[in-house]
């Protein structure tokens, strides 16, 4: 369908603005749960696509350990960690596959169990931990979607210099500055309407350097995409591919929104009342 990307999205919307805003953080959190399992299956399946054999069951129960971490005080990040590369790789010491397959395998199901775990436990973080925090993941949100639809529109009208087409043929650098403007323009937007504790200068610069860094992100997984010889990592979003190819850049910019509203924004804060 031709439209079918704007319609999945409007379809979609009511309910993410409402988990986001309005949901409690269980319910939050469950759902950010079961996008992570689906976006590491697919991620999973560009490994078997390749040949490999990775323990799906075992991939997920580390990586929701891990996503617990982030929510459970009695649990730490760095026990996820742990799982991950102890019992991945260990699974490989029993298993009847061909020995000369364990070392790619395990590290894609390592990187596959750890990129989804982390940086989607970043983003409940994002939300839990700070008074703002259903307002970051809207500013996320926003600026990183509304971006990447100002870089598809603007490549698709105006691109003629190919940004990097050994791995995406159709971004443009033209898209790419278009993404960032757009993004910029959604802070500052978000900044006027309902985010004003998010300084007018600070939302500039996070939108510009979350535009570019889900840029990035979104290269990451097609980079993967292309060495696995696949089009989408999945087909459950109809005109967005799989909930990896929707939530790529997302995945990649939460730690850094997280990180820059922490050190740099609230950083500057502290330093300013110590001084003053």
């Amino acid at each position: 369908m031709r439209y079918s990307r704007e319609i999945t999205a409007a379809i979609l919307s009511p309910f993410v603005i409402w988990l986001i805003g309005w949901s409690h953080p269980y319910l939050f959190n469950s759902v950010i749960a079961i996008v992570a399992v689906l976006a590491m299956y697919e991620f999973i399946q560009l490994g078997r696509h390749k040949g490999y054999h990775i323990p799906l069951v075992l991939c997920v129960v580390v990586m929701l350990i891990i996503l617990s971490a982030f929510v459970l005080e009695e649990l730490s990040v760095e026990l996820g960690m742990f799982a991950a590369l102890l019992l991945i790789p260990a699974s490989y010491v029993f298993s009847t596959k061909p020995i000369e397959d364990s070392l790619p395998s395990s590290a894609v199901a390592v990187l596959a169990t750890t990129y989804v775990g982390l940086l989607g436990g970043s983003l409940i973080r994002l939300r839990h931990d700070f008074p703002d925090g259903w307002k970051l993941v809207f500013f996320l949100l926003l600026v990183v979607w509304l971006g990447d639809s100002g870089a598809y529109y603007v490549g698709k009208k105006f691109g003629r210099h190919k940004l990097l087409p050994r791995i995406s043929p159709k971004k443009t650098v033209e898209g790419l500055a278009g993404g960032i403007v757009t993004s910029i323009i959604a802070a500052i937007v978000i900044h006027f309407t309902f985010f004003p504790t998010f300084p007018l200068h600070h939302a500039v610069i996070a939108g510009a350097l979350l535009s570019l860094t889900g840029v990035v992100g979104d290269l990451a997984e097609s980079m993967w995409k292309r060495s696995a010889a696949v089009k989408d990592s999945g087909s459950l979003l109809p005109g967005h591919g799989g909930f990896l190819d929707r939530f790529d850049s997302i995945l990649f910019t939460a730690p850094i929104l997280y990180c820059y509203w922490t050190l740099i924004v609230h950083g500057f804060r502290t330093l300013n009342i110590m001084t003053g």
